[in-house]
């Protein structure tokens, strides 16, 4: 559990960091441009994380920890570093499904166009989080043996 917690930790950096990113190269437009607020865009990008990363905490509840505790250690670790970025890479959208159906109550209505409108950016974050997260337990545990 300890390789997972620290696996998740290094997803959230890796999210603080791309958001910061890009919030450095949104300042540097909006200054080179004359416009907008770019002493507002490293603030925004701190206020987006911390709201994203606690949905990553209950994601990894939901998928990270079953994932941990009912996959034998050994049977994860053989796996190939490309099925290893796939599987990260899939457990993220699947967690942040979850949160959505909690959300919703189990209303999720997909024969509405608009349910999934504007929610873009967190697929690809959950993606980013969840690819790090899970490629880092992987390392831990084959260093941990």
């Amino acid at each position: 559990m300890a390789c997972a917690f620290v696996g998740l930790l290094a997803g959230n950096v890796a999210l603080l960091l791309f958001l910061l990113q890009n919030a450095v190269r949104i300042r540097a437009d909006l200054l080179a441009m004359h416009m907008g607020e770019p002493g507002r865009q490293i603030p925004l990008a701190l206020e987006m994380w911390a709201l994203y990363a606690p949905f990553s905490f209950v994601g990894w509840l939901f998928v990270g920890v079953p994932i941990a505790l009912l996959f034998p250690a050994r049977s994860i670790k053989r796996l190939s570093w490309t099925l290893r970025v796939f599987v990260g890479a899939a457990v993220g959208p699947l967690a942040l499904f979850l949160i959505f159906a909690l959300i919703s109550h189990g209303r999720i209505h997909f024969s509405n166009p608009g349910t999934f409108t504007g929610t873009s950016s967190l697929w690809a974050f959950s993606i980013l989080v969840s690819t790090v997260s899970f490629v880092l337990y992987i390392v831990l545990l084959r260093e941990g043996s």
